[in-house]
């Protein structure tokens, strides 16, 4: 039986270990998520698995979800994703620095994709590189969602996600926000390339 861990207010929606998302974001792109079907899902900072945990949760059978994490920063909960996984769902779990070219390699090995999370580093160069190593590897119909793409603030002042999202805005990529009624950081973008 899995038990559903203790969230800070206004973060979930519920899961075994944290998510670090508004739930009131995170819903809606669960909503876009099962409505999308998708097949080959690519997740780009695993941290503690709240995110993961739902992407296979709601998960179709024969959909491939693969995880990339350093495991440096956060709990390396590795050994709760098996029974997160549902059958006929494969999960595939890539421990490495989203930048390193190995990483890249092994990552492209189960391209293109169908839905990819970018939620790593957030400084401008991090979050930067991370979509130029797989904002590519996305499907035709695919897309790339990104997270905290507000401006910092008073509590998240080193958040740069901002910049590059208002760089794809400008570039004319069809984009979509989801951002929460009452957040002073945070804030969903997708991309469809």
């Amino acid at each position: 039986m899995t038990t559903m861990a203790k969230q800070k207010p206004g973060y979930g929606p519920p899961a075994p270990v944290a998510v670090f998302q508004w739930q009131e974001e995170f819903d809606q792109l669960l909503d876009l998520y099962r409505a999308r079907q998708p097949q080959h899902v690519l997740e780009i900072g695993t941290y503690h698995g709240g995110t993961l945990y739902h992407w296979l949760r709601n998960a179709l059978k024969g959909a491939t979800i693969v995880s990339v994490d350093s495991y440096k920063a956060g709990p390396d909960n590795r050994t709760l994703y098996p029974d997160w996984t549902p059958a006929g769902v494969r999960l595939v779990t890539i421990q490495g620095d989203s930048h390193d070219t190995k990483t890249i390699t092994k990552v492209k090995a189960h391209a293109p994709y169908d839905w990819v999370w970018i939620d790593a580093g957030h400084r401008y160069n991090e979050v930067r590189k991370d979509w130029e190593a797989y904002g590519h590897m996305v499907s035709e119909g695919g897309l790339v969602c990104f997270h905290d793409i507000l401006p910092a603030s008073r509590q998240h002042p080193d958040i740069e996600v901002s910049r590059l999202w208002q760089e794809l805005k400008d570039a004319g990529y069809t984009t979509q926000e989801i951002i929460g009624t009452s957040i002073e950081w945070g804030g969903i973008g997708i991309v469809f390339p």
